[in-house]
């Protein structure tokens, strides 16, 4: 964790795997974590600010939802919320917009269904809905992974059990068809998705003054086999796991949905 180490950039992807590691074996460094995490969450805030390092902090996030108790990081949560979207709104970059969601989702899908929502609306009133009506929707139209159409699909449906989406009929409906496109309902239309085409953008004012000693290097490559075993592993069967969500609770109103809906055909006819 000492500071000089983040500043290099070579050494970010490394670091983030360290702590990965430390995180997947916390029942044997639980104190030790506990007591450091306050600065681990520091120096995510400091890559995240970054553009060059950005990717890396939403690993490290992906890596703290995956693997560590909740408890581990619940009186942070809400600071933490606030510096990732302080940081979305900055940047405008389409790839964090995309890694926000999925991390978002990742949480939603393992933790209490209540925490991020209420995190949201506490930093700001109706802050769930706007986020969840624009960038959400945008980035579930994107070209995604299997493991993270798994995540998005089981987030989304913890989103659409709250009573504030339950009773917003056009959100209720976007979110229906996100799931078209998540299940994969319709026929691949072919699309691939550009990554990174603004990553070499200078970082705006808020990650101007660090400076590197050394180029980014992708480290992915260093992870020994299974360290990365995807965001769900928990979900074998994505159709078989959304179903088993989905029917019971959305059924009855996808079916009506579907009336005044075309689009909402296929989902109609997946929750039979």
């Amino acid at each position: 964790l000492t500071d000089q180490l983040w500043r290099a950039q070579a050494n970010v992807p490394g670091l983030v795997r360290l702590l990965r590691a430390y995180f997947s074996k916390h029942t044997s460094f639980a104190e030790l974590l506990r007591s450091h995490m306050e600065a681990i969450l520091m120096r995510f805030q400091f890559i995240l600010c970054n553009r060059k390092t950005e990717a890396s902090a939403m690993d490290l996030l992906n890596a703290m939802y995956m693997h560590l108790p909740i408890e581990f990081y619940q009186q942070h949560f809400k600071t933490l919320i606030t510096v990732v979207l302080s940081r979305l709104q900055s940047s405008k970059s389409p790839k964090l917009q995309r890694d926000f969601v999925i991390s978002c989702s990742l949480f939603m899908h393992r933790s209490p269904s209540n925490l991020l929502p209420q995190a949201m609306n506490e930093i700001q009133a109706g802050l769930l809905l706007n986020i969840l009506g624009t960038v959400w929707m945008t980035v579930l139209k994107m070209s995604l992974k299997l493991d993270e159409r798994k995540v998005c699909t089981l987030g989304l449906a913890k989103l659409m059990a709250l009573d504030e989406v339950k009773q917003n009929p056009q959100l209720l409906n976007s979110c229906c068809v996100s799931l078209v496109a998540l299940l994969n309902l319709l026929p691949a239309t072919g699309k691939v998705e550009e990554e990174g085409s603004d990553d070499d953008a200078p970082p705006p004012d808020m990650g101007a003054g660090l400076e590197f000693e050394v180029s980014f290097s992708k480290l992915r490559n260093t992870d020994l086999p299974g360290a990365q075993s995807g965001l769900a592993p928990d979900v074998p069967d994505l159709h078989a796991a959304a179903k088993a969500v989905l029917k019971p609770n959305f059924g009855a109103a996808v079916m009506q949905l579907a009336q005044a809906n075309a689009e909402l055909q296929p989902l109609a006819i997946f929750l039979q």
